[in-house]
């Protein structure tokens, strides 16, 4: 019995002694795994190359030249002579206007001219006449003046050849007052038959320049006012990018940068410049136009429609760089993991231009470093632990 109690005794010993073990098995593996083993990192090195930094805009489609055209005078479309998507070139008939009126005043005014020039030829006529009686007039009242002071004539004579003289002058008088008013009359005639020409000119609707028609706003049987719009025609030719840009990329824009244009459904991008900066932001959305202008487009476009822009703001190359998905920050500014030794360390250094993916490195870091980032969505690294590449 007393031997059994001792096998017991024994047993327990070896057993509780084996949970020890267990236990302290336990520590020491949870101790290898968060203090001793190596953690499992990314690891970028440090290289040279290009940095560009770039500014974002969305924007749409528009056109440097644009006219929205229609007719300076009142009238009643009688034709719409494109539709919308025709390509139209300069001085291209686009609508004409009902002209039976215009035709009507037009003949009338023609008629008028003919009128004022058989008048003006009966008054020369009548002029002709008119001087030949006056220089009779004339003769014959010299002469009886003359018969007069030789005493061969009566008074009564000499007054009557004064009025035939005073008659024959006021004759000619009306004559050529009548001339002149008819004169005066073909002028008017003819500029009024002008006039009528000119709108008969002006009820043709013309293409401004080449262009594309891309509304159609009136059709035929409808009046038509000045200044209403018929047609609109813009040129494709000489299109830009109307983008909105954040206003803090202001100080680094400038005229002639070079763009990226980023077309919806295409990865291909086109090569464009800046071409203008807005003076005014918007005062909600604290953005500024920005207008990039392809140098050369060889796929259609339609006026309006979307585009994306990347502008060049900045490069630098040959530059010290690491990917900007390893820095991280804190309260203190940068900070990036870096290896030493074998260990994770931290290390501040003074970073410059920033592109999409890369940053520049101005100080801290040398060319062929190893720069460490924890994998999946962990941000923080333990110092001074082992690291192994992922």
């Amino acid at each position: 019995m007393a031997a059994l109690n001792v096998l017991r005794r024994a047993f327990g010993a070896v057993r509780s002694g084996l949970w020890v073990i267990v236990l302290v098995a336990v520590v020491l593996l949870v101790a290898w795994f968060r203090v001793w083993s190596p953690v499992r990192v990314e690891v970028a090195r440090i290289d040279r190359g290009t940095i560009t930094q770039e500014a974002f805009g969305r924007g749409t489609i528009e056109s440097q030249r644009e006219a929205g055209v229609g007719f300076d005078l009142v009238g009643r479309l009688s034709e719409v002579l494109v539709d919308e998507g025709a390509r139209v070139t300069l001085g291209q008939e686009l609508a004409r206007l009902e002209t039976d009126q215009a035709q009507a005043d037009l003949r009338s005014a023609q008629t008028g001219i003919g009128a004022a020039r058989a008048s003006l030829q009966r008054l020369a006529a009548e002029e002709e006449r008119a001087r030949a009686l006056l220089a009779t007039a004339e003769r014959e009242a010299t002469r009886t003046l003359a018969l007069f002071n030789a005493r061969v004539v009566p008074g009564q004579q000499r007054d009557e050849t004064s009025d035939r003289l005073r008659v024959a002058r006021a004759e000619l008088d009306r004559v050529l007052a009548q001339r002149s008013e008819a004169t005066r009359g073909i002028d008017v005639a003819t500029g009024g038959a002008e006039q009528r020409r000119v709108a008969m000119v002006r009820a043709t609707l013309l293409a401004p320049f080449d262009g594309l028609v891309t509304r159609r706003l009136r059709e035929p049987g409808d009046t038509v006012t000045v200044g209403s719009t018929v047609l609109r025609v813009v040129d494709t030719n000489r299109v830009y990018v109307n983008a909105a840009v954040d206003e803090t990329m202001l100080p680094r824009l400038a005229a002639d940068q070079p763009a990226a244009i980023f077309f919806p459904g295409s990865a291909a991008s086109v090569v464009g410049r800046v071409s203008r900066i807005s003076w005014e932001a918007d005062r909600q959305t604290h953005e500024l136009l920005v207008e990039v202008t392809p140098e050369r487009l060889e796929r259609r476009v339609a006026i309006g429609q979307r585009a994306d822009v990347r502008i060049e703001v900045g490069r630098q190359d040959r530059a010290l760089r690491l990917p900007i998905r390893m820095v991280h920050h804190d309260a203190t500014g940068a900070f990036v993991y870096v290896d030493r030794g074998g260990r994770i360390a931290l290390v501040r250094p003074r970073l410059g231009l920033t592109g999409n993916d890369q940053v520049e490195v101005l100080e801290g870091l040398v060319e062929g470093e190893a720069i460490l980032a924890a994998p999946g969505a962990a941000s923080t690294l333990p110092l001074g632990r082992r690291w192994v590449a992922q």
